[in-house]
């Protein structure tokens, strides 16, 4: 049997939960209203969950405002990560809605949802996109469309580059690694164990990530890159992407 999470990690997951919690009511309404001194709620948010779980997030470099950030995607703590950093809207999958306690947290955070099942969905999520980037919004978009083990980037999904093209919004490439797990640097073996992906359901790798001790999560925002079509833009930044792989 596996060791549960030790007294201390669980405290800090209470306290930074309902810190959460508590700024997801705070800031509801005057997100609703569109204050411009709220435009910081999902942030703090973020940032208390990053708390709760033990997450460090380091940046290297910064998300340029209103560009398309092309993101490869390796666990549901990216979404954390990505979110403590900046004021970004999320591309996401309409499953998340129906849930009332994501609900809650999507009121707060930026989004524009698509209904992967459906193509004939694309059309009105890319109009949503370039809405989000003609306001001078970053949006995220986990380009992949789905999580990897972290050893290797999967092909780019070009769809949603056609908003960037069309808004003539910049494309930053945003690279995400988990470097280091209670302390020690992860090694191309340990990746897999850190990734959410394939069959793994939600409620082990919660408590797993409890239980190893603190992740630190490396978010690296690449230069832009340029391509005179959906297709170019995707394959320019999974380029850019597998580069970063490759390196250190």
């Amino acid at each position: 049997m596996r060791a549960r999470p030790s007294f201390s990690r669980l405290l800090r997951l209470a306290l930074g939960l309902l810190g959460a919690a508590a700024l997801v009511v705070i800031f509801a309404v005057p997100r609703a209203l569109g204050m411009r001194w709220a435009a910081m709620a999902p942030v703090r948010v973020h940032r208390a969950l990053a708390f709760a779980l033990g997450l460090r997030v380091e940046a290297v470099g910064a998300p340029a405002r209103g560009a398309l950030l092309a993101a490869n995607h390796v666990s549901w703590l990216d979404i954390v990560a990505l979110g403590a950093l900046a004021p970004v809207t999320f591309v996401a999958k309409s499953e998340l809605g129906p849930n009332a306690a994501m609900r809650a947290l999507l009121a707060l955070q930026g989004i524009v949802f698509v209904v992967r099942a459906r193509r004939t969905s694309i059309p009105d999520a890319n109009a949503g996109i370039a809405n989000a980037l003609a306001r001078g919004e970053s949006v995220v978009l986990f380009a992949e469309a789905t999580t990897g083990d972290g050893n290797r980037v999967l092909p780019f999904r070009s769809s949603h580059f056609e908003a960037a093209r069309a808004t003539e919004a910049l494309v930053q490439p945003v690279f995400i690694t988990y470097s280091r797990r209670a302390g020690l640097l992860v090694t191309r073996a340990d990746r897999p164990t850190i990734a959410w992906y394939g069959s793994m359901t939600f409620a082990p790798h919660f408590w797993a990530v409890l239980r190893e001790g603190r992740l630190t999560c490396r978010v690296t925002f690449a230069d832009g890159v340029d391509g005179e079509s959906r297709k170019a833009l995707a394959r320019a930044a999974q380029k850019t992407m597998r580069g970063r792989r490759a390196g250190p």
